[in-house]
């Protein structure tokens, strides 16, 4: 029975495939990258690893043998665990196992299994015919930049001496209080004047003034007017500030298999058995051969997912095993 053949097809389509007494290898996604060293461009693949803590039967591997050699389950294990015991044998005695397509183990000076991927094989279907390249930059060249000419913009001077406002009132104020001042001192040559003017304009006869108001103290009014208040009221800006989108749930793409059954009667059942415990128990559709698969739990990482998947093993699942659809 060539099983090591057989992990090769099943890592093609599964992510993780355990072989019972010796590991399970992971076949983990890698998108393309570029090295901005080298200027490589690498294709996106699924690159290998083992883990030798994964050593539980899952029914992955079995269920192959299953349906690809036409044997019974129970003749499937057997096969497996036998397989198993002679490459701990082999490890032993430091020889290689090696896994076509896929890579090879080997134990190290700590007797610690370790496992070296093949690097020039690429597992997954979308990158059938990317290869790896390189490719040089393109270097532009360099445009002659001219010197960039300063306009220097003649401005008249300006002084930087500027009166002040006061000074400027006194300057028109002045003249007219020193003009009334010199009435109100002389009244009678004011008085000749205006009746000189009046036999060559005929006006109204001047009224006799009672009293003169001191121009000194209509200027020092003028001059010392309260400036105007003004009443500043706060204004309030309200904005109503953009809702922040919802993220979406990630979709669930691992599930965890409890059994499978060919009446759907029976898949059921266990449904409501594992509903009745607490779990999100469902009927994941069927599978190649026409089981109803069910689902104890389902989960969007994959990392919880075989780490929940390994837990029910341990516990109340022994033969529980991860389905993805992705």
């Amino acid at each position: 029975m060539t099983i090591e053949k057989q992990i090769t097809d099943l890592l093609k389509e599964q992510d993780c495939v355990i072989v019972a007494g010796l590991g399970g290898f992971i076949a983990n996604y890698i998108p393309a990258s570029i090295n901005p060293v080298t200027h490589v461009f690498i294709p996106p693949c699924r690159q290998v690893a083992f883990n030798v803590a994964l050593r539980n039967n899952d029914g992955i591997l079995a269920n192959h043998l299953v349906r690809t050699l036409g044997v019974g389950y129970a003749e499937a294990v057997a096969n497996i665990e036998k397989q198993s015991l002679v490459w701990a044998g082999l490890l032993n005695r430091g020889e290689k196992i090696s896994f076509d397509n896929v890579g090879y183990l080997y134990a190290d000076k700590e007797n610690h299994i370790q496992f070296v991927p093949e690097r020039n094989v690429n597992l997954l279907d979308d990158a059938f015919g990317l290869s790896v390249f390189s490719s040089q930059p393109v270097l532009s060249q360099e445009k002659s930049q001219k010197p960039a000419q300063k306009i220097t913009r003649i401005s008249a001077v300006k002084s930087g001496r500027k009166l002040p406002s006061s000074l400027k009132w006194a300057a028109i104020l002045l003249p007219l209080a020193a003009l009334s001042v010199w009435s109100a001192y002389n009244t009678g040559q004011v008085n000749n004047m205006y009746q000189n003017s009046a036999t060559v304009i005929p006006a109204p006869a001047p009224r006799a003034v009672t009293s003169v108001a001191n121009p000194f103290t209509e200027m020092k009014k003028t001059l010392e007017s309260p400036i105007a208040e003004m009443e500043i009221t706060d204004v309030k800006i309200e904005a109503e500030l953009p809702a922040i989108p919802e993220a979406k749930a990630e979709p669930d793409y691992y599930f965890i298999i409890g059994g499978a059954f060919g009446v759907k009667e029976n898949a059921d059942k266990l449904v409501e058995s594992l509903t009745a415990k607490g779990y999100n128990a469902i009927i994941q559709g069927q599978n190649r051969n026409g089981l109803y698969m069910v689902s104890i739990e389902s989960f969007s990482d994959k990392e919880i997912a075989l780490q929940k998947t390994q837990e029910l093993r341990n516990e109340e699942f022994p033969g529980a095993w991860l389905l993805s659809m992705r």
